[in-house]
């Protein structure tokens, strides 16, 4: 745990926000490189991932106001810098940015979409490094050989006093899944999964619902060792939830989509009016 990693000229760069920065620019680049060198090339620019970041941050507080606080507080979510994020909420209002970037520019949606895809797992994958740095989104305790534990004052230790299962005088918290790095393992992986889809013949827009299948499972899979999550809904926490939706939904769509004829896109075509035909001359 170093919830701090590293302090220059007196300022000190906290290990989740940096690792948030780090991903948001290295999956920016990645993306509109790898856009722009598509057949048509596509003229996006990194300021889709600016949008993208601002969305982010934005719909993750508003989530977490709307699930561990009280709607009369929604205004407290222009503070970003407070802390208080979740993932699917970061999820919701990135995608609704980029969707309104893309629409303003005109570029294919669903071309875009499978573009982007692979980079969005890379970049929760690289988050997720500071989500461990910082000691948050913890495991629950397991005997496993590769448990880790986290030291006094930190997230895991007081949950485990609350929930009697410390004392308050240990120095480090019981041994507990690293959560965190599942996570990060899973994500990358299905980087690698869309990026070798991506090289096949299929309709645009069949890699993007592939990410919401994969990422469905993932998390769906790691909530079951999560420690920092009640399960409040018919026997699931939230996330295993809105998860299990997403495995579906992302099954349907891709399934649909590898039904259609290879390069099919379903995004509208600009009718494009057939040249006028000379006038003929009147004849006398």
């Amino acid at each position: 745990m170093r919830p701090t990693m590293l302090e220059l000229f007196g300022y000190k760069f906290h290990a989740y926000p940096t690792m948030l920065a780090v991903a948001f620019l290295t999956c920016t680049l990645l993306a509109v490189r790898d856009v722009q060198r598509r057949n048509p090339p596509i003229d996006a620019t990194p300021q889709g991932g600016l949008w993208a970041f601002l969305g982010g941050l934005f719909g993750a507080k508003v989530y977490w106001i709307l699930q561990y606080s009280e709607p009369k507080y929604l205004w407290h979510a222009f503070f970003v810098w407070e802390g208080g994020l979740v993932f699917y909420g970061g999820l919701i209002g990135g995608i609704f940015a980029v969707y309104v970037y893309i629409r303003v520019n005109g570029f294919p949606m669903r071309i875009c979409a499978d573009a982007v895809a692979p980079y969005l797992a890379l970049g929760e994958a690289i988050t997720r490094i500071g989500c461990f740095l910082n000691g948050c989104c913890w495991g629950a305790p397991t005997n496993m050989p590769w448990a880790v534990t986290f030291p006094k004052g930190s997230h895991p230790y007081w949950q485990q006093v609350r929930d009697h299962l410390l004392t308050g005088t240990e120095t480090a918290s019981m041994p507990v899944h690293p959560t965190q790095l599942y996570m990060a393992v899973g994500l990358v992986l299905a980087m690698f999964v869309m990026k070798r889809h991506e090289r096949t013949p299929h309709a645009p827009g069949a890699t993007a619902a592939l990410y919401i299948f994969l990422y469905g499972v993932i998390r769906f899979t790691v909530e079951i060792f999560r420690g920092d999550c009640a399960r409040s809904v018919v026997g699931m926490t939230v996330s295993e939830a809105i998860s299990l939706a997403l495995v579906f939904l992302g099954a349907a769509v891709f399934l649909f989509m590898r039904r259609l004829p290879v390069g099919t896109s379903l995004e509208p075509q600009e009718t494009i009016p057939d040249e006028a035909e000379p006038p003929t001359a009147n004849e006398p």
